[in-house]
């Protein structure tokens, strides 16, 4: 053989392994970067994850603490109605009751200016007979009989 054929053979057999290093080199560089993504998704996924978790927990808080307050307005709405209702009550009583004290007061004034008339007249009787009537300044309960008038 010759030495520049050689020279050839000898340059191709160390190309080879120069040929195989690099492509050895380029398969660890992609599957590097290839390593680096697939943890850089599976760090996103990570986050995704806690933070759907934090979620959650924030949304069971969050209903816990609606439901609570739903559960006391509901009771609170409870208790007012049963307020509103026992003052429904109470009111239709002093309604009742104001109407029967009413009525009984118009019966007594009734009754008054009727005794009012009855005492005129036996004022006037005794007149008429000739004796005195009782003075006007006696009274007889809360209501002053009026001075005898003659007509």
């Amino acid at each position: 053989m010759s030495a520049p054929n050689e020279v050839l053979l000898q340059v191709a057999i160390g190309a080879v392994p120069l040929g195989v290093a690099y492509l050895a080199f380029r398969s660890a560089t992609d599957a590097n970067k290839k390593t680096q993504q697939t943890a850089l998704l599976q760090a996103e996924r990570q986050a995704e994850l806690d933070r759907s978790k934090v979620d959650a927990e924030a949304f069971v808080r969050a209903k816990t603490i609606y439901e609570d307050a739903l559960s006391q307005m509901e009771k609170q709405l409870a208790r007012v109605q049963s307020q509103a209702t026992q003052v429904g009550i109470d009111l239709a009583s002093e309604q009742s009751t104001a109407s029967a004290m009413r009525d009984q007061i118009r019966r007594l004034q009734a009754q008054i200016r009727a005794l009012e008339r009855t005492v005129t007249r036996l004022r006037d009787q005794l007149v008429t007979a000739g004796l005195a009537p009782v003075p006007a300044s006696d009274m007889t309960g809360p209501y002053m009989i009026q001075p005898w008038q003659s007509e």
